[in-house]
């Protein structure tokens, strides 16, 4: 049986790394993806302010679960030497926010051009993944729109393929294409990092609070729970409310059946719709912010 345990895009709460961390504590999570931080990019941060960032973290008991990074939203046809500058950052930024973990994507893909530019995103990513696994980093895809690797056929061939690469489950991005979340899940259990937590309904393409879609989130924890005995994150990506920088990292125009006063609001109604499904499926938590069956 696996260990959960939950993390955030705690920019979906607020703006400022003080507002996250309250954000963080107050709803019971000890780990963040860190995105955007104080107006800035995480890439962007220099590196004063990622030691500031590293040391209230652990002054306020908060890890680094993974980084949020932007890489591979890039165009495949687009020169590869300047994306790998932004790439080299990356992997130097995780490094000193303590962690070993990198999210990235695998290229925007004209979608009729799929099979043409296969090959060279399996070759980007894989001279990446060395890279990383050099500096002691995983590097862990996300089934994301418009990219190779928006499918699970897709998800399964780049995990087969590429040797070291590790795979992010999220199950809104599945639905928003229409894509059967369980042939998801189990393309990415080839070598699964973690899940991301957001549910989504494919014929209004509305984002929803866990367990209130189509993304069959409680059955897919059920699946990783049966097929794993390590440490798995579930880190809500919540998508209710047009946080401050949405625009800059989705081109789906945001849908939601509620209207929270505030990105604080909706962080906490999608943090306690996520603790109610795990409770309905038989979860407890252990100690604060660990789930186990």
């Amino acid at each position: 049986m696996a260990t959960f345990k939950l993390s955030a895009f705690a920019d979906e709460a607020g703006a400022t790394l003080d507002e996250q961390i309250i954000a963080l504590k107050e709803n019971g999570i000890k780990f963040i993806e860190p995105r955007f931080v104080n107006g800035k990019g995480i890439l962007d941060l220099t590196d004063a302010e990622l030691s500031q960032m590293a040391k209230a973290l652990a002054e306020n008991g908060i890890k680094v679960n993974a980084l949020g990074s932007p890489i591979g939203k890039y165009d495949i046809d687009a020169p590869f030497e300047e994306h790998l500058e932004k790439f080299k950052r990356a992997l130097e930024v995780a490094k000193a926010l303590g962690t070993d973990k990198i999210r990235m994507f695998s290229f925007f893909v004209g979608q009729d051009s799929l099979v043409e530019k296969r090959d060279e995103v399996i070759r980007r990513l894989s001279v990446m993944v060395e890279m990383a696994k050099a500096e002691g980093i995983l590097l862990c895809h996300e089934n994301e729109s418009l990219i190779y690797g928006q499918m699970p056929e897709e998800v399964k061939d780049l995990l087969t393929t590429v040797d070291g690469l590790y795979g992010i489950f999220d199950p809104a991005n599945y639905r928003m294409n229409n894509a059967d979340v369980i042939e998801g899940i189990n393309a990415t259990l080839i070598n699964l990092a973690y899940l991301h937590i957001k549910d989504a309904e494919y014929k209004t393409q509305t984002i929803l609070p866990a367990g209130e879609g189509e993304g069959r989130i409680g059955e897919v924890i059920d699946i990783v729970n049966d097929k794993s005995n390590e440490v798995v994150y579930l880190t809500l990506e919540p998508h209710l409310n047009a946080f401050e920088a949405y625009k800059t990292i989705d081109t789906h125009e945001l849908r939601n059946t509620r209207v929270f006063a505030t990105t604080r609001e909706s962080f906490d109604f999608a943090t306690n719709a996520l603790k109610a499904l795990l409770t309905k499926h038989g979860y407890k938590e252990t100690e604060v912010g660990t789930w186990k069956k």
